[in-house]
């Protein structure tokens, strides 16, 4: 399940940062007369935030001492342990461990799953076009409500591709936000020859995902958008990468390089989480989710993603 909430969003401006006074440092090399690009002025506003951070740290430890910082529960309050945070970013470093119960299919989505909520999860597969229509409404009426889903399809010239969304597509109208999310590609289709090239979001989390309940899923504002819309354009796909990283190479397409950035499908696969809708509750201020066990869960109240 997913809890977007304020330590994420602190612990991706964290992470920002880093890169944020690289482009600081280059800003600073730029003329006078020379007005800095909104990324490096975006970057100061960045490495500022940091260093506040670090200017409550350094307050803390002076007040209540080294001790308390070093604490990993000070006052009875357990600090967050980031190492447990699924789907905060994408892992580039390792790869998931198979899980018993996965066909072929999902052993070859299995290893890119590190980091996220399904990555030891039992896997099943809540759509297949070839089997259940080449429709948004055949897609969403079988996605929707279950959370996170890694989305698997083969094109026409034999690329097979994809991309994970850890919030899910519900077919609300919303766009998604998430720094968790990835596409892949294996341009030539040799699945078994070849590992697949891990695209992870850039930039910032917004737009990792466009829901709309008129087309299939769709990552980016066009880095893979398949359409499943009616008559002949019901299998075409197409892909421009923008805001998601490039294969080695810098191909701007996930597709064979033949096809260039159009692409039409002939497979197309959705895998959740084996098992029921997810149950949303209101905390506070904060919706927050779980897999409902006992069957109860209905998915996400409408809006919940555009409020």
């Amino acid at each position: 399940a997913v809890d977007k909430s304020l330590p994420q969003m602190l612990k991706q401006t964290q992470s920002c940062s880093i890169n944020g006074s690289q482009a600081l440092s280059q800003r600073q090399a730029l003329p006078a007369s020379v007005k800095a690009p909104r990324s490096h002025r975006r970057a100061h506003v960045l490495v500022r935030a940091q260093e506040e951070t670090d200017l409550v740290t350094r307050v803390v430890g002076k007040i209540f001492g080294q001790q308390v910082l070093e604490d990993k529960a000070p006052f009875g309050m357990k600090r967050m342990d980031w190492s447990q945070v699924k789907d905060l970013e994408v892992v580039m470093d390792r790869e998931a461990a198979p899980v018993a119960s996965d066909d072929p299919y999902m052993a070859l989505l299995r290893p890119m799953l590190a980091g996220t909520s399904l990555e030891e999860e039992p896997l099943r597969c809540a759509y297949s076009a070839v089997e259940d229509g080449w429709t948004p409404e055949d897609f969403h009426a079988r996605v929707a409500g279950y959370g996170a889903v890694i989305i698997w399809a083969r094109t026409a010239a034999g690329a097979v591709c994809g991309g994970y969304n850890p919030l899910g597509f519900d077919g609300q109208g919303a766009d998604k936000s998430s720094m968790g999310a990835f596409l892949f590609t294996w341009p030539a289709g040799d699945t078994k020859g070849a590992a697949p090239h891990k695209l992870p979001k850039v930039g910032t989390d917004q737009l990792s995902a466009v829901d709309r309940p008129d087309e299939g899923p769709h990552f980016g504002p066009g880095d893979l958008k398949i359409l499943l819309r009616q008559g002949k354009d019901a299998r075409k796909a197409t892909s421009k990468l923008i805001d998601y990283a490039r294969p080695p190479g810098g191909a701007k397409t996930v597709f064979h390089p033949d096809e260039g950035g159009k692409a039409e499908l002939t497979e197309l696969r959705a895998y959740v989480r084996k098992g029921g809708k997810l149950k949303y509750e209101l905390d506070g201020v904060r919706w927050k989710s779980s897999y409902a066990k006992d069957g109860t869960g209905e998915g996400p109240p409408p809006g919940i993603f555009s409020m």
